[in-house]
């Protein structure tokens, strides 16, 4: 198949920048290049893994033993009063960016990723989430060796917090979705996003990340706990607790899987040992 590699690093597709060989690994830019390469994981009888920007994923230091296909259509978007229609690919900054026109996704700026990796974890942030924008998602579904194009409404998609119908499903591919928006004072909604990705740069740590790897709760920050655990700046390998923010974990340069999975381990011990509560890994891991 045209474009098919053998033994490609997945660290350069993750932002993480961690990651084996993938057996084989394809680039693809349209939907109907999507089906194929599908078709083609099918065929060989490898199991096979979507992925976007690579923001929320650790790749597993050993490789992937099947096909990773990268989907990327573009920054593509169709308008129709306040429903936009986006490409699952497009990163969730430049839309928000973009529709500096239209309130709801002033809370997106600067996440990393795209706007099927938001969907698929119902990011949020300053109290708004995906959820609370999707009229429809439009998907592939792969069943029993058939693929199957699919509508979602909003209810369909069974949100939750950081959590959807699609999250660890990699049989339901997203490919786009319309959002609905409302029409809004531009620079008000400009002076929001501003202040917001202010806010984002305060918070966020810098060095390699895959952004928070534990979910809050209702009564919690997971960052917090594991901060009052006295776990922050803890090192493992090239994997290190942020001091800036302890629900991260930076990749100093040349951290492995093992590293940070050791660290999560760790985490997720003391937390419960010290407030018996049991942290859920926001990330996937492959």
């Amino acid at each position: 198949m045209e474009g098919l590699k053998e033994n490609v690093l997945l660290s350069k597709y993750s932002t993480f920048r961690i990651g084996g060989p993938a057996k084989y690994l394809i680039e693809v830019s349209d939907p109907k290049e999507l089906e194929r390469a599908i078709e083609k994981a099918l065929e060989l009888d490898l199991r096979f893994l979507v992925i976007g920007g690579g923001s929320n994923i650790l790749f597993s230091s050993k490789g992937y033993d099947g096909m990773v296909i990268v989907f990327n259509l573009g920054n593509k978007f169709l308008i129709d009063d306040n429903l936009i229609e986006v490409n699952a690919s497009m990163p969730l900054n430049y839309l928000v960016n973009k529709l500096d026109s239209y309130t709801g996704l002033e809370w997106a700026v600067g996440i990393p990723g795209t706007l099927a990796g938001a969907i698929n974890g119902n990011a949020g942030a300053f109290g708004g989430e995906m959820s609370d924008l999707i009229k429809k998602v439009k998907a592939l579904e792969v069943k029993d060796r058939k693929i199957i194009e699919r509508d979602f409404s909003k209810e369909d998609c069974n949100f939750g917090y950081r959590n959807s119908i699609f999250k660890n499903n990699p049989n339901l591919i997203i490919t786009s979705a319309i959002l609905e928006l409302k029409k809004g004072n531009t620079e008000e909604i400009k002076d929001k996003i501003r202040n917001n990705l202010s806010k984002r740069i305060l918070k966020q740590p810098k060095g390699f990340s895959i952004g928070s790897i534990f979910k809050n709760g209702d009564n919690f920050s997971a960052g917090e706990l594991i901060e009052k655990a006295g776990l922050k700046g803890m090192q493992i390998g090239g994997a290190k607790i942020s001091e800036d923010h302890a629900n991260f974990i930076i990749n100093l340069g040349d951290a492995t899987s093992d590293d940070v999975l050791a660290l999560i381990k760790i985490i997720k011990k003391a937390v419960e040992e010290k407030f018996s509560i049991k942290l859920e890994e926001e990330i996937k891991i492959f």
